[in-house]
């Protein structure tokens, strides 16, 4: 199964009021049409002490020990070459057996478990499988990334900020 990259989201919500199931029909409707597959999700709502958990994943069992053998294989493959490729593939099979990727069990359980009460929060894994078909036409001519920089909404404001500031200084240099 060939695999787009996969990114990690962490979204907090200070309480439920604005919770109308836009969230879960945007992923329903991006995983349908085929641009993302959901590896893994975990939405918590804390209440008093206790958390309400939903877990839910695109993949089925067989395609999660195979995604797992894959990312093991790699991670070892930058650890220790071909022996450490082998080893992480084995690795990642053993915790797609344990129940998991190991990502959302290493930061969901603190992350819901720190919830304040009444809040929630949405750990969201998702492949972008509209990358693939790209991934393998720039390696079939044979090219190969040379970076990958994700420009979010916040980044965009602190660079205005820089840019502001710089524009300040030279402003007040001429004067």
């Amino acid at each position: 199964m060939p695999f787009g990259p996969i990114q990690i989201f962490t979204f907090g919500f200070p309480d439920t009021a604005g919770f109308e199931g836009r969230i879960a029909e945007e992923l329903v409707k991006l995983s349908d049409a085929g641009t993302i597959r959901i590896s893994d999700a975990l939405a918590g709502v804390a209440e008093g002490d206790e958390a309400e958990i939903l877990r839910v994943s695109d993949l089925d069992e067989a395609q999660r020990e195979e995604l797992g053998m894959e990312m093991g294989a790699l991670v070892g493959l930058g650890m220790a070459g071909l022996e450490g490729m082998v080893a992480g593939a084995e690795a990642g099979a053993e915790i797609v057996e344990e129940g998991g990727l190991g990502v959302v069990e290493a930061i969901g359980e603190d992350f819901i478990d720190n919830l304040p009460d009444g809040s929630a929060a949405l750990l969201l894994i998702i492949e972008h499988t509209w990358a693939i078909p790209l991934r393998e036409a720039v390696v079939d001519a044979g090219g190969m990334l040379l970076g990958n920089q994700w420009i979010g909404v916040q980044d965009l404001v602190e660079l205005g900020i820089a840019l502001g500031i710089v524009a300040e200084t030279e402003s007040e240099a001429q004067d």
